[in-house]
């Protein structure tokens, strides 16, 4: 299976640096699954389809290799990697202690949330018709508000250069399961009210809970972790809480 047969057609502006075009085509078909695990990614075939040269392909290959989303081998070429159960637990980890520190903040800084409004407008909608690809999208709108508010952007760009296989799996979950998309919206309903309360520990948990879900599935469909998973707070936790 080559990457002819499962890329849509998309016009590279060639006023703008072509690599992060690239990077962001092929990460997105590869988090959406439209290129799966084991695509082969011909270089030829690619830059052709795009209208680049092949240097702009290869820096944004080489990217997607650091973040463990494609494999390159020589004499064989790339091809996407298969879903990583172990880089997955390591970037939810990671993420989860950037995340909760992020709300932790703005739990303490009587932070004004109104940007989150037409953000949380639009996942209620998705939410509600169960449209996860465009809730995805509103979802990392979300994390990285989140993040500028608290006054460390920075800190979703680094969560972002982390979370590949993160990405698969939630796509994978909100794709698979209905109704996952509304779960993950009452979740940010929840966040956002243990901000609001300015309670730090609460805001920490309903983070730690929501970053942590993402587990609850492996690429077979099994259960990664049990239900009562513990919290960052070493309590354990069978679900998550209702939305305050």
């Amino acid at each position: 299976m080559t990457v002819d047969a499962l890329l849509y057609s998309q016009e590279i502006d060639h006023s703008l640096p072509i690599a992060p075009q690239v990077y962001s085509y092929l990460r997105v078909r590869i988090v959406d699954n439209r290129l799966p695990p084991g695509a082969q990614i011909s270089e030829a075939s690619l830059a052709d389809t795009l209208n680049i040269s092949r240097t702009p392909l290869r820096a944004a290959l080489q990217k997607l290799v650091s973040e463990g989303l494609v494999n390159t081998r020589p004499h064989v070429g790339s091809t996407v990697a298969k879903l990583d159960v172990a880089q997955l637990q390591e970037a939810v980890f990671i993420r989860a202690a950037l995340e909760t520190a992020v709300v932790r903040r703005l739990a303490g800084m009587n932070a004004d949330l109104s940007s989150l409004d037409p953000i949380m407008e639009i996942q209620e909608r998705t939410a509600r018709r169960d449209d996860y690809a465009a809730f995805f999208v509103q979802d990392e709108a979300f994390h990285g508000e989140l993040s500028r508010i608290a006054g460390v952007s920075r800190t979703w760009k680094l969560a972002l250069s982390i979370k590949g296989h993160v990405d698969r799996q939630r796509y994978l979950l909100m794709a698979g399961i209905s109704g996952r998309s509304q779960r993950a919206y009452e979740e940010h309903i929840e966040i956002i009210n243990e901000i609001r309360s300015g309670d730090a520990d609460g805001a920490a948990r309903a983070m730690h809970d929501h970053v942590n879900s993402v587990l609850e599935l492996d690429e077979r469909g099994q259960r990664i972790i049990p239900p009562g998973n513990a919290g960052p707070d070493g309590e354990r936790r069978n679900q998550p809480k209702g939305v305050s």
